[in-house]
């Protein structure tokens, strides 16, 4: 079955790769390939936007869909350009996907709810961006890099995007009652960028049957937004990505795909 796996913001396809070496393994044929701006300079990087992500997802997933029903792994950003692909099947624009692996989608950065505690970063996030849109950050730590190795753009933080994923927040939050495709949400307990409660949203709102959540739990401090790299959760999420597409590879085959969502 082809795979598309699309990973996070300024991440690479690093993220994916523990992903894209079990699928494969398996015998799956996976496109874990960078999104633009992503795995080149930071020049790039700040030049490109969600739309061009969304085209490149589109035109990546669109390319595999002549080889079957697409299974869709999407981290972070990823996710959210999963659900995009998603809306654009419900819509007649592509092949209905054979299901999703949504990994930290997030889908509010911050929220007035009680068990909400959103990340300093993303408070007046509009107002931030307009007065300092590129904040330099420190390296990670060499204890982080240890517990959850991570490759792309560590040092730049900019704030324009993250504008953009928010828009793209609210206009994909109202579609996901119209969404039907097998999903599995993972998540770590402890990820302090995207709030574990957007897993839980996103598993009462969606619009399917087959709808599982998997909140791991971790001993230390870091790397909680790493869910497929992190030493304590790694080869748990890389064993449910293949037992979830063994899942969806056999219901694609008995139902064939006009009926996966």
């Amino acid at each position: 079955m082809p795979c598309l796996l699309l990973h996070g913001l300024a991440g690479s396809p690093f993220e994916m790769r523990p992903l894209a070496e079990v699928l494969e393994a398996d015998g799956h044929v996976v496109d874990n390939s960078p999104l633009p701006g992503h795995g080149g300079d930071v020049s790039a990087y700040l030049k490109s936007g969600y739309a061009q992500w969304r085209t490149a997802a589109l035109a990546r997933y669109e390319a595999l869909c002549r080889r079957g029903p697409v299974w869709l792994a999407g981290y972070s950003l990823g996710g959210l350009l999963a659900l995009d692909i998603c809306v654009a099947a419900v819509r007649g624009d592509v092949p209905p996907p054979a299901g999703l692996l949504a990994l930290a989608v997030p889908l509010y950065f911050r929220k007035w709810h009680p068990y909400f505690c959103a990340a300093p970063q993303f408070h007046f996030l509009r107002w931030r961006a307009r007065l300092r849109p590129c904040v330099p950050l420190p390296p990670r730590s060499t204890a982080a890099r240890a517990v959850a190795p991570w490759q792309g753009h560590e040092t730049v933080y900019y704030l324009p995007h993250f504008v953009e994923l928010e828009a793209a927040q609210r206009r994909l939050r109202p579609e996901l009652g119209k969404l039907s495709v097998p999903l599995c949400i993972v998540q770590l307990r402890h990820d302090v960028c995207c709030h574990p409660w957007n897993s839980l949203y996103l598993l009462r709102h969606w619009g399917g049957e087959e709808a599982e959540l998997h909140l791991l739990r971790t001993r230390g401090p870091h790397g909680g937004h790493l869910p497929t790299t992190h030493c304590e959760s790694r080869e748990r999420v890389a064993a449910l990505a293949v037992r979830f597409a063994r899942q969806c590879l056999g219901r694609a085959g008995r139902h064939g795909p006009a009926e996966v969502v």
